[in-house]
């Protein structure tokens, strides 16, 4: 029986293209690696665990990730259509798993609130997100004042000077 052609990943697919083009790029020199680190970067892994890894700089990563933007957006988004199509999945399983347990008022009763309460929270969260109303700001202060700070109180206090100070006029006197 004739062998089935491996379908090539739009990642090796795109190393193609850099391989055969004059030039230090790395697709020429190791097009494995080079495949293998826009995985990794679809995937959503950092530059410096890769950096620290591969011994890579981060202007080489930096660089591989510039040219291979369109196979690397197309490939986050089949990664995005496999987590909408998981999500959606588990869903299902877990409306259909809340309606047995509705239907066991034995199994309810030896339900603990905690194994309800912290999935509604995240199912709830992730509603409001998706709706577009749960919007969180975290701000990091530190107790150090900043340059800003300190320029502000400064003309704050020129401001309050100027406004306490009194005009004098001096004329020279005459004999």
């Amino acid at each position: 029986m004739p062998r089935k052609p491996r379908k090539t990943s739009l990642m090796a697919q795109s190393v193609a293209t850099y391989g055969g083009v004059a030039g230090n790029y790395l697709e020429r020199k190791d097009p494995q690696l080079a495949a293998s680190i826009l995985d990794r970067l679809a995937d959503g892994e950092s530059f410096n665990s890769i950096s620290k890894e591969t011994g890579l700089k981060w202007e080489t990563l930096s660089r591989l990730k510039a040219r291979h933007k369109m196979a690397l957006d197309q490939r986050r988004a089949m990664l995005a259509d496999d987590a909408l199509d998981i999500a959606e999945g588990l869903r299902l399983l877990q409306k259909e798993k809340m309606r047995m347990l509705a239907e066991d008022p034995d199994q309810l009763a030896r339900t603990n609130i905690k194994d309800l309460a912290i999935p509604w929270g995240i199912a709830n969260d992730k509603f409001l997100s998706a709706m577009g109303e749960n919007k969180v700001v975290v701000e990091h202060k530190s107790s150090a004042p900043s340059l800003e700070d300190a320029v502000k109180a400064i003309e704050e206090a020129r401001a309050k000077l100027k406004a306490a100070s009194v005009e004098t006029i001096v004329s020279p006197i005459k004999e």
